[in-house]
C-alpha cells in the first residue's frame, strides 16, 4: 500500500503563522490540511512571535485538530536553522521546506528532522515532508527529489518563484507551466506521493478557480494549495470524482468482479466497450477517494 492511499490533500489552505484569529478558524474548517506559513506571510519584526504561538498551540493540544505543516524558511539562512530547532513540536504532522534545489536538500533535512524528533522526545520518521517545487534546479531535479526521503508524502507546484527563477516576466503564465506541471506530477505519482497544484491567486474568483483546478484534477493532480476559506468547499468539491464518474466506477466493479465469478475472462463488456485490470483499478480508487471523504 502507498503511503498516502489513506490520505486526501485536496486542499491545502496557507495561514500566516501569526494570525491567531485565522488559525483558529482553519483549525475548525473543512480544509484537508493547513500550512502555517513562517517564510513569506509573517514579517521579519514577527518571526519569532509566530515561532512561540506555534508552540503554544502544540503544547494546549490544538494542533492535533487538523494536519498541520509548517512552511519552514528555506536552507542556508539563520531563519531556517530557528524554525529546525524551534518548531520540531508534538500535533504538527509536517514541515513544507521552501526553495528546495535537490534532492541533497531533503536528505539534510530529513537527518536534522531526525536529531530534532529523538531530541523531543518524538517518534522518529513522525515528521512528514511535503516540499514546494518552486525553483528551477527543483524542477529539473524533481525526479531525485521525490525519491529522497521516506518522508516525502506530497510534492507542491509553486508557480510564482519558478516563473522568477525562469525569468518570466508576465504576472501569471500558463504556458510555462505545462512542463513543470507534468513532470512533477509523473515524479510524485511514480514514488507514491500526492501531487499539489500551485495557489489560484484570485481568491475571489471561484469559477476561475473551479474550472482551472478541474482541469489540474484531469492532469493528476490529487489537491491544490489554497489562499483562503472560499476556496477550500471548491477545492474538496474539485478534486474528487462527481456523481457521474462513482456511478461509472461502480458498473466497472461490477462488470469486471461478475465476469470473473462466471469465468468468462477478466475482462467485460460494458456500454459497448472493454473494461479489464487498468479501468478496475481505477475505479476502486475512485470508490476509495469517495470513502476517504465520507461521501
Amino acid at each position: 500500500m502507498k503511503k498516502t492511499d489513506d490520505m486526501l490533500l485536496r486542499s491545502f489552505m496557507f495561514l500566516p503563522a501569526h494570525n491567531t484569529k485565522f488559525i483558529d478558524k482553519a483549525l475548525a474548517g473543512d480544509a484537508d490540511a493547513i500550512i502555517l506559513d513562517m517564510e513569506d506571510a509573517v514579517p521579519a519584526s514577527r518571526k519569532a512571535e509566530a515561532r512561540q504561538i506555534i508552540a503554544d498551540y502544540s503544547a494546549k493540544g490544538l494542533l492535533a485538530q487538523k494536519k498541520v505543516f509548517i512552511r519552514i524558511n528555506h536552507i542556508g539562512t539563520k531563519l531556517f536553522v530557528d524554525d529546525m530547532s524551534e518548531l520540531i513540536l508534538p500535533g504538527i504532522c509536517g514541515l513544507m521546506p521552501s526553495k528546495i534545489r535537490t534532492a541533497e536538500d531533503i536528505v539534510f533535512i530529513d537527518k536534522l528532522l531526525t536529531f530534532f524528533e529523538i531530541k523531543n522526545g518524538l517518534p522518529e520518521g513522525q515528521i512528514a515532508l511535503a516540499p514546494l517545487i518552486e525553483t528551477t534546479d527543483s524542477v529539473a531535479n524533481v525526479d531525485k527529489i521525490a525519491s529522497a526521503s521516506d518522508r516525502l508524502i506530497a510534492l507542491c507546484l509553486g508557480a510564482e518563484d519558478y516563473l522568477n527563477d525562469l525569468g518570466s516576466t508576465y504576472i501569471y503564465q500558463e504556458s510555462a507551466l505545462v512542463v513543470p506541471r507534468a513532470n512533477m506530477v509523473n515524479a510524485a505519482r511514480m514514488n507514491g506521493l500526492l501531487p499539489i497544484d500551485t495557489p489560484y491567486l484570485n481568491v475571489r474568483d471561484i469559477d476561475g478557480f473551479k474550472e482551472n483546478s478541474k482541469q489540474a484534477y484531469k492532469n493528476g493532480f490529487a489537491g491544490r494549495l489554497i489562499l483562503g476559506p472560499r476556496q477550500v468547499e471548491a477545492a474538496n468539491e474539485v478534486f474528487l470524482p462527481d456523481e457521474e464518474q462513482v456511478a461509472r466506477a461502480r458498473r466497472v466493479i461490477e462488470a469486471v468482479e461478475e465476469a470473473n465469478r462466471t469465468g468468462v475472462s477478466g475482462v467485460a463488456m460494458l456500454d459497448g466497450g472493454m473494461v479489464g485490470p487498468p479501468m478496475l483499478k481505477r475505479a476502486r480508487t475512485i470508490m476509495k477517494q469517495i470513502e476517504l471523504a465520507g461521501k
